[in-house]
């Protein structure tokens, strides 16, 4: 994971914010994926203006975890969503 990358949906894919996380919808398919990520992840994370160091940092703020950890599941999160087609990395550097 890049700590400089930011993430933008994919056309044809939305989301939105529910109780238990996020709601990702795909028209290509379409298909429904679910991220059980609670307040962890904002929808707006995908507008590709915030950087995953940043997105580490406000879930490191709000939560008492190591910054290692939240680093390993947020790529592991990332890279999900990316393998399924929903969502695109770009690095800023």
């Amino acid at each position: 994971m890049e700590s400089e990358k930011v993430y933008s949906l994919t056309d044809g894919v939305q989301v939105r914010e529910e109780k238990f996380g996020l709601l990702f919808y795909d028209y290509r398919g379409p298909r429904l994926y679910f991220l059980p990520s609670g307040d962890l992840i904002a929808r707006d994370f995908f507008d590709g203006k915030h950087t995953v160091a940043e997105l580490v940092e406000l879930i490191r703020a709000k939560h008492d975890r190591p910054t290692g950890w939240i680093s390993g599941r947020v790529s592991q999160v990332l890279g999900l969503l990316e393998s399924k087609g929903l969502v695109h990395g770009q690095s800023l550097c």
